[in-house]
């Protein structure tokens, strides 16, 4: 049997208690969405209101948005005025905010059931799309209303755009309910003391992700990590990823040197392929180091290791990443980086995900080109990122290849590098026109700043901003062609 999805339909809980006749399109609003759903294929559907919720409650109860796959918002006046739906709408805005930006877009949906001028600022929230279920003719003097009758047929073409917006989320969800992910291990190195706590944060936030941690202290101590004990940890590690803060650890060896300097050394000499590698299958890894912002350096060894880092990343390779910021951006960084991690595992072991899009970006843009990645991973499609490929010992040959096998390409433009942009285009063009058994379904360049206006473009491509991915006009014309 499925499982049930559940979406939500907030309005302004008292309103159909004064209103009657709002009460009745309301409750016709519901049975009709209920109709349409089930005369459409796919997960069954349950649309409850919050005047559904009222029953058998004194007061106005609190939501619980976390039971509810969907949310549709009805809009009968502006919020701040609307005191009601404002409350319970804080309450969704709460838990919304706790989910990536992509995943508010995708699961909420404002319907005006009035021409009011909306106050954004009070919304506060990024939402797919508007739908007006108000009549263009204004307000009706016999009916006392201009809310729009189920008898316009206007009326049931919206009710099928509710039904479309939420029916393909649904639908890609589900398809990749059954994937499962294979396990992910991260390296969490030794960091100083007045990072412990981070570090065990860390550790512990991972860990409810399924994501298996090393070195694991139930069973083996730091005093017992030699180094080829550690370079066997990192051989096996997928993520490497050190908290440096502001005062040493303790000198192990002779010269004094202290324990976080000598893992760093040997970390950064294993990225560098100068160690040996001999456990299983070779295998691309990432490395981050966290810099906090509020650093306050409270020895020398300290300092002479922070200045060697700062040093050292400006010549480091795409594997290693440095964070300055706050922990809650190292958080976000490795948590986009296994997520990217996971989706390559799925799409090795398990072979559902066979739609491909080739993510071509600078290193400057890296962050927003993991963003996209993570979004467009919502659909059932399998994303390889330009830096993916350059922690591959053959990099040309790994690009060309990909360019070869890939559905459709997206080319991130970050920075005014012109020159980049154009040879990168006519590479894919001669490519797609010498080395490809089938067209892209689509090739597109993306970006979320002024400057592409002013690059000369190309007929093969399309010009679009970064928002434009997950819109429902891209998803009809190009996603769900690709994705049959």
């Amino acid at each position: 049997m499925q499982e049930q999805e559940k979406i939500l339909v907030i309005h302004d809980t008292l309103y159909p208690e004064i209103n009657d006749s709002f009460k009745s399109w309301l409750i016709e609003f519901q049975n009709n969405l209920r109709s349409a759903v089930n005369k459409t294929t796919g997960q069954p559907k349950e649309f409850v209101l919050s005047l559904d919720l009222m029953e058998y409650a004194e007061q106005i109860p609190d939501l619980r948005p976390e039971e509810f796959d969907y949310y549709l918002i009805l809009i009968h006046d502006e919020v701040s005025r609307t005191d009601n739906l404002k409350r319970q709408f804080d309450q969704l805005l709460d838990y919304l905010r706790s989910l990536p930006r992509h995943l508010q877009t995708k699961k909420t949906t404002l319907i005006f059931l009035k021409e009011s001028p909306l106050d954004h600022e009070i919304l506060q929230i990024h939402i797919e799309k508007v739908i007006k279920f108000y009549s263009q003719k204004g307000f009706n003097l016999y009916n006392q209303t201009e809310l729009m009758s189920s008898s316009d047929k206007d009326y049931w073409v919206k009710i099928l755009d509710v039904i479309d917006l939420i029916s393909h989320q649904a639908e890609l969800k589900s398809k990749r309910r059954s994937v499962k992910k294979q396990p992910i291990i991260a390296y969490i190195g030794r960091t100083t003391p007045d990072l412990e706590g981070q570090r065990e944060i860390l550790s512990n936030e991972l860990d409810k992700l399924g994501i298996e941690t090393l070195p694991d202290s139930n069973d083996i101590k730091w005093a017992d990590i030699t180094e080829d004990i550690l370079i066997d940890l990192l051989d096996v590690s997928e993520l490497i990823i050190q908290l440096i803060g502001g005062k040493s650890g303790m000198a192990l060896d002779d010269s004094g040197k202290p324990d976080l300097e000598i893992e760093y050394d040997i970390i950064t000499r294993f990225m560098n392929g100068e160690t040996s590698r001999n456990i299983g299958k070779q295998k691309s890894r990432s490395r981050v180091i966290w810099l906090p912002e509020s650093i306050e350096i409270q020895d020398i060894f300290q300092q002479k290791l922070i200045e060697k880092i700062r040093k050292q990343i400006g010549y480091s390779g795409w594997d290693t990443e440095l964070i300055t910021g706050s922990f809650e951006q190292l958080k976000e960084f490795v948590l986009n980086i296994l997520k990217t991690r996971i989706a390559h595992k799925v799409s090795l072991a398990e072979r559902t995900l066979q739609n491909s899009i080739y993510l071509i970006h600078e290193k400057s843009v890296y962050q927003d080109a993991l963003d996209v990645a993570s979004q467009l991973r919502n659909y059932p499609i399998d994303v390889v990122l330009t830096h993916d490929l350059h922690l591959q010992e053959r990099f040309i040959r790994a690009h060309h290849e990909t360019l070869q096998n890939c559905d459709a390409v997206l080319v991130h433009y970050g920075l005014n590098n012109a020159q980049w942009y154009e040879s990168t285009i006519k590479e894919i063009i001669k490519i797609s026109k010498t080395q490809r058994k089938r067209p892209f379904a689509f090739q597109a360049v993306i970006s979320d700043k002024e400057p592409i206006l002013h690059l000369p473009k190309f007929d093969e491509f399309l010009y679009l901003k970064v928002s434009e991915l997950t819109g429902q006009d891209f998803f009809k014309k190009y996603l769900k062609k690709m994705i049959g």
